[in-house]
């Protein structure tokens, strides 16, 4: 069995020549020369997008390492030639099924493109992006691409994120995305929070309507005066489905004042301790809070 690097001295002659062959492309980033090692007609039906020279030369493309070709099988019009190659120190192997016609170029490749899985859109991503190529995150998987591994990261989304994964052509199923809260989405919300609680503490009743902190008192209360002695502690959990985040506030404060008809305890003050609970949710591409409450 020889290197990839003999064909340094010779064209393809053989068809096990020709695979080695098309690897090298695929090490030289050059998605033209790669495909003219294929058979068109063997291309259909093909992701266009991820048979470029844009998708071999960007960083998130890694083609195969060491690889090697044995002929197997041959016979005047059809040959069947093993490869075995390295993706990341992990030892691959493919068998190529190579036909010859009338063609002066002499053996084309039949099956030299793999399909391969996307994650699951568990999170309902916008899109995918695949060494540098945005896909819709609809796609379950890709029909055709050149052998190798492809960084994919999810895109579209201001309140998750995910690091990227690396997937091998012919995956069946990748790895989950693991999918987290954006830092940026805490500093966005917790001055909503405030902002709410801030309107909320503006309002001149003992019960303000759709707030999370009201007075008691057995007489009536006039001049109502509301003031946020402690803010809450904010914290924020995506849900499972990724689409928003629950918005939970501990341990806020705030106090009360006003006055009575009571000759006895005509200034009336009250403390309370309160929750706050919402939402976080992306709309119309911003961030915003939408209390419960």
């Amino acid at each position: 069995m020889a290197g990839v690097s003999l064909l340094a001295t010779r064209g393809p002659d053989g068809p096990d020549d020709v695979a080695r062959a098309y690897f090298e492309a695929l090490a030289e980033r050059d998605a033209g020369k790669a495909l003219a090692f294929l058979d068109p007609a063997a291309r259909e039906p093909a992701d266009t997008p991820m048979l470029t020279a844009r998708i071999l030369k960007d960083p998130g493309y890694t083609p195969p390492d060491e690889v090697q070709a044995e002929v197997l099988f041959s016979a005047t019009d059809t040959s069947t030639v093993q490869v075995v190659y390295h993706i990341k120190a992990t030892k691959r192997q493919l068998e190529l099924t190579l036909t010859r016609d009338d063609d002066p170029a002499g053996w084309k490749i039949q099956n030299g493109l793999l399909s391969m899985a996307l994650p699951r859109n568990d999170a309902g991503w916008d899109t995918f992006r695949v060494a540098g190529t945005a896909v819709p995150a609809t796609q379950q998987r890709l029909e055709a691409v050149f052998p190798g591994t492809y960084v994919i990261a999810p895109m579209g989304n201001a309140l998750r994120e995910a690091p990227p994964i690396t997937v091998p052509a012919g995956t069946v199923e990748t790895d989950r995305l693991m999918v987290r809260l954006r830092p940026a989405v805490r500093e966005a919300i917790e001055p909503q929070v405030r902002a709410y609680l801030d309107a909320c503490a503006e309002g001149r009743e003992l019960k303000p309507p759709r707030c999370p902190f009201r007075g008691i008192s057995s007489e009536p209360v006039t001049g109502v005066q509301w003031t946020v002695i402690h803010y809450p502690t904010v914290k924020l959990q995506l849900t499972s489905s990724g689409t928003e985040a629950v918005v939970v506030g501990e341990a806020g404060e705030a106090e009360v004042i006003g006055r009575t008809a009571s000759p006895i305890t005509p200034d009336f003050a009250y403390r309370t301790t309160f929750p706050v609970l919402g939402f976080a949710r992306v709309s119309d591409g911003k961030l915003v809070f939408v209390p419960t409450r």
